[in-house]
């Protein structure tokens, strides 16, 4: 077609996808500046896949692709520089999932340029084991008890053992240097000759006591033991700690009271947003009610009765922790213990 019959006919309307853009105060609005419209992608999606298909998305950004996708049962890798990209997709998956009818749902993993303290403190001891051996580059045992004190292998074939705990003590160097020596005895006389690592300790934390009987068995007896810290062979941190206050705004005709919630989040790398379900539910999980808020400040109405209120703050390191309220509606605002 010739640009003077289209200039006289019109575009086909078989060229044309007619789909409103975002209004600001569209429902499906999260407030990320650069989301695209959830019919714009459902078409996208439709046309060029199908159910169990895999969806590519290296810019995840307000995270509509991965959400549409997820929500027709594809399969998906989102990926984003933005650790807000990330979480914000993350709460999005929240909000929608079900179940009992997607297929791909609570199936994926989530991975962040930092990892949370407290969640590795609390792992399983076996598998953070196993794991951050890895991590370190050596291959672990495997082996659930008996196994003399050593938990694997590093890289140059010195023996390993991790201790999931603070503050690690004199005691454990003294037998680790034993249990070194019985675990290889010709491979730990040819590192000793060589001044090499007899072995690695792996811990969070050594005491000032394990330091010095470290340097004591180098002066001493020659013997090299590494201690090695956790945040050395991956990037830690901690996730933001949580104050919450309610306070009454206006009664209702109807009884309802509006109240308004204020939450403040401290963290290392400071807080990015909080998110908010103002109808919790444990057994069904956090599906915010609002996925981006960056002040921390929200005024909802709260018919009579009892409600939980579910509020998490999600830090610039992509960690977060959630704060759930109970709070009583009846005649008087009362926050529950």
């Amino acid at each position: 077609m010739s640009d003077k019959e289209i200039d006289e006919k019109g575009v086909n309307e078989n060229d044309v996808w007619q789909i409103s853009f975002l209004a600001p105060s569209a429902k499906e609005r999260i407030g990320y500046p650069t989301q695209k419209p959830v019919a714009l992608l459902e078409r996208i999606i439709r046309c060029a896949s199908s159910e169990g298909d895999l969806v590519l998305n290296p810019f995840m950004g307000g995270g509509t692709t991965i959400a549409v996708a997820d929500k027709l049962n594809r399969k998906w890798i989102g990926v984003d520089q933005s650790v807000q990209a990330v979480k914000v997709t993350e709460l999005r998956l929240h909000q929608q999932t079900d179940l009992f009818t997607n297929l791909y749902a609570n199936s994926y993993t989530l991975q962040l340029h930092k990892y949370d303290y407290d969640a590795l403190r609390s792992k399983d001891a076996f598998e953070f084991e196993s794991w951050i051996i890895g991590q370190l580059g050596g291959v672990a045992h495997g082996k659930k008890g008996g196994d003399a004190g050593v938990d694997g292998t590093a890289a140059d074939g010195a023996p390993v053992q991790v201790k999931r705990t603070e503050g690690v003590g004199v005691n454990v160097v003294k037998n680790f240097s034993v249990s070194a020596k019985q675990f290889d005895k010709a491979g730990f006389e040819k590192r000793v000759k060589a001044g090499a690592p007899v072995g690695y300790i792996v811990a969070f934390s050594f005491s000032k006591g394990a330091v010095q009987e470290v340097a004591r068995l180098k002066n001493q007896e020659n013997l090299s033991i590494k201690l090695v810290t956790v945040e050395s062979i991956i990037p830690v941190s901690r996730k933001p700690s949580l104050s919450f206050e309610a306070n009454e705004l206006s009664r209702e005709a109807d009884g309802a009271r509006v109240i308004e919630l204020v939450v403040k989040g401290e963290s290392p790398g400071g807080v990015e947003f909080y998110s908010w379900d103002f109808s919790y539910i444990s057994s069904e999980g956090f599906k915010p009610s609002v996925i981006m808020d960056r002040d921390g400040v929200q005024r909802h109405s709260f018919a009579g009765g009892v409600h939980h209120i579910a509020v998490k703050a999600v830090d610039n390191d992509g960690l977060e922790n959630m704060e759930v309220i109970k709070l009583k509606v009846n005649g008087v605002v009362e926050q529950l213990k």
